[in-house]
Formats: C-alpha cells, structure tokens, sequence
C-alpha cells in the first residue's frame, strides 16, 4: 500500500535515540527524507550517519534546545533555507523529572515544562508557518497515558503530557484551514531508559505496572513508531485533533497506576 511518505521531509524533535530514533527508521523505510533534530549535537550527527547506513534513506542531523523560543526559530528558519519546506514535523522531544510535588523545585518545573510543552507549541508554530506558506502538512506530538492515568512522583510530567493532549486539540482546529492536520500519540509504559530510571530509583515497579495493564507487557518501540507513521500517511487523511492512546488498555480500565509501589 502506497502511504505517500515517499520524498517527505520529515522532522524529529529528540530523534538522536529511542521513540524519535525509532519512528526516524520507519519514514526512512518509507522513502522519507529525514532531519533528526536534538540537543546532544555530537549523538544527533551519530544516529544521522547510522540511519542512511541502515536504511540508505537521506538523513540530515541538526543541533536543537527546543527548551530555546530563539532556538526554534532560528532552527526552522534554517530549515526553510535549506529545503523551503516542512511536509511532517514530529514533535518527540521530551524529559522526566521524577519528584513529590511538596519537593518539586521551580527550576525543574521549568526546565520540564519548557522541553515538554512551551517547546511543542513553539515548534507547531514554527513549522506550521512554513508548511502553511506550502499548502500543508502533518504534525503529530508525543503525549502519555499520563495526560488521562497520573502516577505519583511525576506531577509536572503528568501535567506537561496533557497540555499536549489538548494543545493538539486546539491547534488541530486553528491549523486546519491551512490544510495541516494534527494529532498526538500517548503511549503507555515501554521499556524505555526513562522507565528503567524509574525502576532503578525505585519510584515504579514491575509488579505495580503489570497490575495496571490489562494487556500485560509493555509496548515496543516500533508500535508506536508504526502509529506516528501512519498518521501521517495518505490513509490517515480525515484524522486531526486525536490523540489515539497505545497503552494496552490502561485509558479502558479503571485500574489505578496511581498507586504506589505494590
């Protein structure tokens, strides 16, 4: 089946590693064009080279802080001068900052809130200017279960990931005369490195987790990059303003994820 990604310019915010890396490949096998986008300049350069070796694809490597208003603009404008276009924009960059919300500091607020959601909405408007100036495009952003399910220790994050949820929404709405669809993905619980962070500080626990997942294993990353994927494919042309939640079942099930360690 033809998902009319073969050509498209494709941008990963974060794409030096993990979902980013993850969903990089799958355009590649697409015929995608693909800019990797990340704050560590020297990795980014690394998984470039390591994605046209695996996959042939054409694959180019930028430096971005999306945390940085000046950054993103600066980014995009360059991006604009090198390809004069924007045709997908995956905004995948994210962190965790794991604390009690009576110990939570202002700065790691800060720092979380400006990655997870004052960069989205900043890099939607940015590359939705460029793709408006073209006739349109798709973005899709990386929410969480946790915009819906919450867990404790991780307020901020929980807070940030639903923001995007509803930034999606209403951006979705603004975006559509331009043609520009918008949508998110919330995945549940991979194992990640974040998620193995977690295990090792002793925040989350397998037991609690397989408790709270009907499914009863974690998603791979590779099914979450299959979504993003097809998102932005030709056969999900009337989709905008959804964030379709990859969770094995934990929106379905009152099941709480809240709960502390078992």
């Amino acid at each position: 089946m033809d998902t009319g990604l073969k050509g498209k310019l494709v941008i990963i915010t974060g794409g030096a590693r993990g979902l980013g890396y993850a969903s990089a490949t799958k355009f590649a096998l697409e015929g995608a064009e693909i800019v990797l986008a990340d704050i560590n300049e020297e990795m980014v350069k690394e998984s470039a080279a390591k994605l046209h070796e695996e996959t042939g694809a054409v694959c180019h490597a930028y430096r971005l802080d999306v945390s940085r208003v000046d950054e993103i603009k600066a980014f995009f404008a360059k991006i604009k001068a090198d390809f004069g276009r924007v045709d997908i924009l995956i905004n995948n960059a994210g962190i965790q900052i794991r604390n009690d919300c009576l110990d939570f500091k202002e700065e790691d607020w800060d720092k979380l809130m400006d990655i997870n959601l004052k960069g989205v909405f900043f890099c939607c408007q940015q590359g939705g200017l460029i793709m408006k100036d073209n006739g349109g495009g798709v973005i899709v952003n990386m929410s969480s279960s946790t915009a819906v399910r919450t867990t404790p220790g991780r307020a901020p994050y929980c807070i940030s990931k639903a923001g995007v949820k509803n930034l999606t929404m209403v951006l979705s709405c603004e975006f559509a005369k331009y043609h520009i669809r918008m949508n998110a993905v919330a995945p549940g619980w991979i194992m990640t490195n974040m998620l193995q962070d977690g295990f090792r500080l002793g925040v989350v626990s397998d037991k609690q987790l397989m408790a709270a997942i009907p499914y009863k294993r974690y998603a791979d990353m590779s099914e979450i990059a299959d979504t993003v994927v097809y998102l932005c494919s030709d056969q999900a042309s009337y989709i905008t303003g959804q964030t379709i939640g990859l969770d094995g079942g934990i929106w379905a099930t009152q099941t709480p994820t809240a709960a502390w360690k078992l």
